[in-house]
């Protein structure tokens, strides 16, 4: 019989194979575990492979470790393939590739940055529990259906009317039908930590059976019917851990945008014609027209 633990390795497997792992510019020394066609793979790069699967036993990570050293070199050959193939000078795998890169260094960046923030104090734990009851005191687990419909900007005000008139969700789909409407219906059960804040504070503050209806993606409506909600609160004990790291995150998150800010003042960002945002587009407009008033007309 197999292992319970082989389906794991398994996605650890294609998990690693589909992480983009490219061997890095400036490889880093370490003893050489395997070649492939003279494409070396040292230890280091294997043992971080192995520390994104988590805690592991003795026996577990001796284990994973063979099959993760397989799976690098089945990631060796695959890409040695598609470079031979000339894949990896397709403007398309080159844009995908310099991403990725870019992606590996922000991440690292972060990381450097900004991980000595400070473990939240106990008031700090408390004021962010008090201030969030939807998500602990008044925690409740929402039973939602959601119809995405596809839809002119142009017809929301009569969707909006029609829903507000019928007499249920099950009579306003039929309506929907019948106006040729094209729409995906689905169904879900989510707690509150789950849904995202805006969505879930305005969820937090309707009633078992009330219809709401948003804007989806461009061409797109959403209609949402809170079905059912079940009051299942979490005390500040339980809450306790999870609400230090999401202050945590807060905190990283307002110091990478002050950082943010600090490097877009000090960088020099021009745009090609037609993609300037609106406000800086607005901004240059003014400018060029202020320039023309202060030009004065030759004598």
């Amino acid at each position: 019989m197999k292992s319970k633990h082989a389906s794991f390795f398994a996605l650890a497997i294609l998990a690693v194979l589909a992480s983009g792992c490219e061997k890095p510019a400036t490889a880093v020394k370490s003893e050489t575990v395997a070649t492939v066609d003279g494409d070396k793979i040292g230890e280091a790069e294997l043992n971080l492979a192995l520390s994104g699967l988590g805690a592991l036993s003795e026996a577990q990570a001796a284990e994973a470790k063979t099959r993760l050293l397989q799976a690098l070199i089945d990631q060796r050959l695959v890409a040695q393939a598609a470079k031979k193939a000339g894949l990896d000078k397709a403007p398309e795998v080159a844009i995908a590739m310099e991403q990725a890169r870019r992606q590996v260094l922000v991440e690292a960046y972060a990381e450097r940055s900004f991980k000595d923030v400070g473990k939240p104090s106990e008031t700090e734990v408390a004021e962010y529990y008090n201030q969030h009851p939807e998500l602990f005191s008044q925690r409740r687990i929402y039973r939602i259906q959601e119809l995405d419909l596809t839809l002119e900007p142009s017809r929301l005000p009569e969707v909006g009317t029609k829903l507000k008139s019928s007499h249920s969700m099950g009579d306003f789909v039929n309506w929907v039908k019948e106006q040729g409407i094209e729409g995906k219906t689905a169904v879900a059960v989510k707690p509150a930590e789950q849904i995202p804040a805006p969505l879930l504070g305005r969820l937090s503050q309707m009633k078992d059976g009330q219809v709401t209806i948003l804007k989806g993606r461009p061409g797109h409506v959403l209609v949402q019917q809170l079905q059912e909600s079940q009051l299942q609160p979490v005390s500040l004990e339980q809450a306790h851990n999870a609400i230090e790291q999401a202050i945590v995150v807060e905190k990283r998150k307002v110091l990478a945008a002050a950082d943010l800010k600090k490097l877009r003042e000090t960088a020099k960002i021009e745009y090609a014609s037609g993609y300037a945002p609106a406000s800086e587009a607005s901004a240059e407009d003014e400018k060029a027209d202020s320039d023309k008033a202060d030009e004065k007309p030759a004598n």
